[in-house]
């Protein structure tokens, strides 16, 4: 079935791609939800595409959007959907923001992808599988093997410090080689093509990471929460956290030790 599931995943992937160029640097309206995030029409419409080739493809799965919310939530398996990772980026013309779409069994990822329609790219994986890019390219995480020679990504560094883990990413980001703001779900593909080695977020929501515990594991990586959980579910399916800002996430190459936030 999971070979089923990436051809379903894909089809999803370039229906949003193709939703998402059609505003890409064009004049639109743009909308600040209640948490002060923005949102365009280019998110919603891509949500409901998606939502709708799921309905039709897959009754009988859940799921998880960043615009439009949960349905189904007792199904065994559930598509889980972020129209545009990176809105900001969207908006000034930034093109480094993507679709992020996971299927997930009981909690588990099976397959997972990571499309950037401005740079008409992708990678993805499948549980066994490995992970690959565009049009079939297996990657693998760095071999750099020390954070000194490393580069170091992340979003905001405002939020690092009002989520009290400043001193934290101060440490790593300093004793690096390099850091660049290269945040959203660029920096998770920069890492899992082996181009950087530590991609942080302070928060997150859970359509934001749902396929990087596949991803890294498929590409030779490691990914959890700041402090150190590789699941973004519970033993029963539940998410661990509450799916709107509840999640941290760090990824890494896996070569050397890179301390965890537990005691910030």
């Amino acid at each position: 079935m999971s070979g089923d599931l990436l051809s379903l995943i894909f089809r999803a992937g370039d229906i949003a791609q193709n939703e998402i160029l059609k505003y890409w640097k064009t004049d639109f309206n743009v909308e600040w939800k209640a948490d002060s995030s923005p949102v365009t029409i280019a998110d919603k419409k891509a949500e409901e595409l998606v939502r709708l080739f799921a309905q039709k493809e897959t009754p009988e799965f859940g799921f998880i959007g960043e615009e439009f919310g949960q349905e189904n939530p007792d199904a065994e398996y559930h598509w889980i959907l972020d129209p545009i990772d990176g809105t900001k980026s969207f908006i000034y013309g930034v093109p480094l923001f993507g679709t992020i779409i996971a299927i997930l069994k009981k909690g588990v990822p099976v397959t997972g992808l990571i499309q950037l329609p401005a740079l008409n790219s992708k990678i993805w994986a499948t549980a066994g599988g490995g992970a690959f890019a565009d049009k079939g390219v297996p990657i693998r995480v760095s071999d750099v093997g020390s954070l000194k020679n490393s580069l170091v990504l992340s979003g905001t560094i405002n939020t690092m410090e009002s989520e009290g883990y400043g001193e934290w990413f101060a440490s790593i980001r300093k004793n690096a080689k390099l850091y660049r703001g290269w945040g959203d779900c660029f920096g998770y593909y920069l890492v899992a093509c082996g181009k950087a080695e530590i991609m942080a977020d302070p928060v997150t929501s859970l359509w934001d990471i749902a396929p990087y515990p596949l991803i890294f594991a498929e590409a030779g990586g490691v990914f959890s929460t700041l402090k150190g959980e590789k699941n973004l579910f519970s033993a029963t399916g539940k998410p661990l956290y509450p799916i709107y800002e509840g999640y941290s996430a760090i990824a890494s190459n896996g070569k050397f030790e890179v301390p965890l936030a537990t005691d910030r």
